[in-house]
């Protein structure tokens, strides 16, 4: 009499191992969509600074091309501007806008000109893991505008 043995199947080892691998395989993927979700979302916040950077810089130059002079001077924190509101419509980010306006050196009599400099600054903190130290980004212009002379 011969007996046969089922080979049908898996063994429990198999099984584990399997599930094993899949938990690996799933943690390694759902890290990658978070870290990507994070990166995405400190590029909007950087194209949003951009934007405000950008808006402030043109404000300051239509100014100086309508012939003001005397530029008040930034206090210590700037001006803030909001970077990222969540759906409540709170302010989660804020980022604050500086301004240094000098008369340029090689302005003259008939064509007088400025220096505008420009830049935001903003705490990364808030789009990464490290939510101990503080990070700060900044973005900077640097530009000339002429003053015309409207009499």
């Amino acid at each position: 009499m011969e007996i046969y043995k089922n080979t049908y199947g898996f063994t429990l080892i198999e099984t584990l191992i399997g599930i094993l691998m899949t938990t690996v395989i799933c943690s390694t993927l759902f890290l990658g969509i978070t870290q990507a979700k994070l990166y995405l979302e400190a590029i909007r916040v950087k194209e949003k600074a951009f934007i405000e950077l950008k808006n402030f810089t043109n404000e300051w130059k239509s100014m100086v091309a309508a012939g003001v002079s005397n530029f008040p001077s930034d206090s210590n924190s700037g001006e803030k501007v909001p970077l990222k509101i969540d759906s409540n419509g709170n302010t989660t980010l804020e980022g604050n806008l500086y301004k240094k306006i000098t008369k340029a050196t090689n302005s003259g009599q008939y064509s007088i000109y400025y220096n505008i400099q420009t830049y935001i600054t903003w705490d990364k903190k808030n789009l990464f893991f490290n939510k101990e130290k503080s990070l700060l980004d900044t973005l900077s212009f640097n530009t000339y505008q002429i003053q015309f002379n409207i009499q």
